[in-house]
C-alpha cells in the first residue's frame, strides 16, 4: 500500500482508489500527526492553483504568489469525512460485486464400477470408488473400471495397472478387456513392449514379462513400437509383439467378458448374502443387543422388525423400499423431509455401541441425521453427519446444561458419496471416550467431558423430531441416502467385533 504522501497526492489529483481511500482514512484516524502534513499539502496545492503566469513576449516571468489561504482543523476533518464516505462507498461497491465461487475439486480420472472376488496387493478399493492417477495391483478377481472419457476396462488379476489420465493408462502385467466407444476414440494403453491407440473398438490385451498380445474383436487399433512404423490391426486380427512381432487370430475366449462378470458377480452376491444371514443370526443372540433392524421385511410393510431378543419394532414414515448391498437384500431410501423410522431405544444406558450400513447420496443440510433422540437435552444423543463431512456424536448435558460434540475429521467427501459404508460409534464410560469407526477402521477417539449414562429414548433413523419446536417449525435434518442395517447395544463392542461386522 502507498505511503501517506502518495495517498494524499492521489487524493489531490483525483486518482484515489477505493482501497487507497480506506487506507488514507485509517491513517488519519490512527496517526493524528498526519493532520499537519495534510495541511501543508493542501496549502501548497491551493497556492499553485491560485498562481497565474504572466506572459511577456520573449520573456519568462516568474509567477506571482498570492497570499496563502490558511486551512483549519475543520478542513482536515471534513476531508477525513469525505475519505470515509469514499471508503464506505467503495466497500459497498465491493460487497455488491458478485463473489467468486469456490467449488469442490477432484483428482479422479476413472471409477471402479464393479468388482467380483477382489483381492488387492495395493490398497483395497471397493466398487463405487473414484480413482485418481496411480498404480493398482490386483492379486485376484475381476475389476471393471470406467474412465471419465468413456473407455471401459475389465482387469483380471493378477495384474499391475497404472492410471495416467481419463484417456490414458499403462499395463505392465495382466489381462484386460477393453471397450472404447466413439466418444473415447484415441484412448491409449502403454505397455513395456509398445503402445496401443484405440480408434473406437473392442480388444483384449495380455501382458507378460516376455511379450504382449493384442486381440481386436471389433473396430481397429493402432500399435506403436519404438523405432518401428505404426501397425494397424482390424477386427479378427491379433498380434504378439516383443523383440519380433507375430500375427495371430483374435481369440475372444481368452479374455473376461461382461457376461462372465455378471455370472461371477451373481454367484458372489448370493454367497455374501448367505454369509450375512448366518452372521446376523449370531448377532441376534447377544443379550446386550437392544435393537437390530436387518431391513429384510416385506416391501409392503411399514414396520421394521426388531430382531433383538427384547425391544419394539420400528415404524416407517415416508421412506421407500429399495435394494440394499446385494440383490435380495432390502433397504430403505431416505429422500424427503418426511422420511424416517421411528423407534424406541433404551431410556438409559451406561455404555453404548451403534452400527449401521448406509449409502450417502449427498450432504444437503447443515446436519444430516443417522440416529437422533427426539428433542434435545438431559443426556440425549444425536448421531449425524455435518455438511462438511464430519461424523458427529452430539451428547446433551444433564438437565439441559451444556453439551459435547464428538467429531471425526472430514470423512464424507464427494468421492465417498454413493458407496456403501459401515459406520460405528462407541460410547465407552470406562476409558471415558467416544470412538468412531468407518468400514472397521478407527477414525477418531474423543475424550469425554462427562461419562454419565446416556438417555436415548424415543428416536429416529434418518431424521429428527424436535418436540421443543412444535408449532414453530422443526429444523430439517433428514438423511439423503439409503440404509440397510442398524443395530444398537448397551455395551462396548471391541475392535475385532466391529471389523467382523464391516467385512
Amino acid at each position: 500500500m502507498p505511503d501517506a504522501d502518495t495517498l494524499i497526492q492521489h487524493y489531490l489529483e483525483g486518482t484515489l482508489t477505493h482501497a487507497e481511500a480506506e487506507e488514507l482514512h485509517t491513517q488519519l484516524q490512527n496517526e493524528p500527526q498526519l493532520g499537519s502534513k495534510l495541511l501543508q499539502h493542501f496549502e501548497m496545492d491551493a497556492m499553485l492553483r491560485s498562481t497565474k503566469p504572466l506572459a511577456v513576449p520573449g520573456k519568462l516571468i516568474q509567477p506571482a504568489l498570492i497570499p496563502r489561504h490558511r486551512f483549519t482543523f475543520g478542513t482536515v476533518t471534513t476531508v477525513a469525512a469525505v475519505a470515509a464516505c469514499i471508503a464506505l462507498a467503495g466497500a459497498w461497491l465491493l460487497l455488491s460485486l458478485p463473489k467468486p465461487t469456490t467449488e469442490d475439486t477432484t483428482a479422479s480420472v476413472a471409477v471402479l464400477t464393479r468388482g467380483v472376488n477382489l483381492e488387492w496387493e495395493s490398497a483395497a478399493i471397493a466398487p463405487g470408488t473414484p480413482l485418481s492417477p496411480g498404480l493398482l495391483k490386483l492379486k485376484s478377481g475381476i475389476a471393471q473400471i470406467e474412465f471419465y472419457q468413456g473407455a471401459r476396462l475389465l482387469i483380471e488379476g493378477p495384474a499391475e495397472f497404472q492410471l495416467i489420465s481419463s484417456g490414458e493408462a499403462a499395463c505392465t502385467h495382466g489381462k484386460l478387456s477393453v471397450n472404447v466407444p466413439p466418444q473415447a476414440k484415441g484412448f491409449r494403453i502403454n505397455t513395456p513392449k509398445g503402445t496401443i491407440v484405440d480408434l473406437g473398438t473392442e480388444f483384449g490385451l495380455d501382458v507378460s514379462d516376455e511379450s504382449a498380445e493384442v486381440h481386436v474383436f471389433k473396430g481397429e487399433v493402432e500399435l506403436h513400437k519404438a523405432a518401428e512404423s505404426m501397425k494397424s490391426l482390424k477386427e479378427g486380427q491379433a498380434m504378439a509383439f516383443a523383440a519380433e512381432s507375430q500375427m495371430l487370430e483374435a481369440n475372444l475366449s481368452n479374455f473376461a467378458s461382461l457376461s462372465d462378470l455378471d455370472s461371477r458377480t451373481a454367484l458372489s452376491d448370493r454367497t455374501q448374502l448367505d454369509r450375512w444371514r448366518f452372521a446376523s443370526d449370531q448377532l441376534n443372540a447377544d443379550s446386550a443387543l437392544k435393537l437390530h433392524f436387518n431391513f429384510q421385511d416385506d416391501d409392503s410393510s411399514r414396520s421394521l422388525q426388531n430382531h433383538a431378543t427384547h425391544g419394539e419394532d420400528g415404524s416407517i414414515v415416508g421412506a421407500s423400499w429399495t435394494t440394499g448391498r446385494w440383490p435380495g437384500k432390502g433397504a430403505l431410501e431416505f429422500r424427503n423431509v418426511s422420511d424416517r423410522v421411528r423407534l424406541s431405544a433404551p431410556n438409559e444406558v451406561k455404555a453404548l455401541t451403534m452400527a449401521m450400513w448406509v449409502r450417502i447420496n449427498g450432504l444437503d443440510r447443515a446436519f444430516n441425521s443417522l440416529f437422533m433422540s427426539e428433542g434435545w437435552g438431559d443426556r440425549k444423543i444425536h448421531w449425524q453427519i455435518t455438511r462438511e463431512g464430519r461424523i458427529r456424536l452430539g451428547i446433551a448435558g444433564a438437565a439441559g446444561k451444556g453439551h459435547q460434540d464428538c467429531d471425526t475429521e472430514v470423512f464424507f467427501t464427494p468421492e465417498r458419496f454413493g458407496r456403501w459404508m459401515h459406520l460405528t460409534v462407541v460410547f465407552d464410560p470406562q476409558t471415558k471416550e467416544v470412538r468412531h469407526y468407518a468400514n472397521g477402521s478407527l477414525l477418531a477417539k474423543i475424550a469425554l467431558k462427562d461419562a454419565a449414562p446416556l438417555k436415548p429414548g424415543v428416536a429416529e433413523l434418518g431424521n429428527w423430531n424436535d418436540r421443543r419446536s412444535i408449532g414453530n417449525g422443526i429444523a430439517i435434518r433428514h438423511l439423503s441416502g439409503t440404509m440397510d442395517e442398524f443395530a444398537l447395544w448397551d455395551r462396548v463392542l471391541g475392535e475385532a467385533e466391529i471389523q467382523a461386522m464391516a467385512r
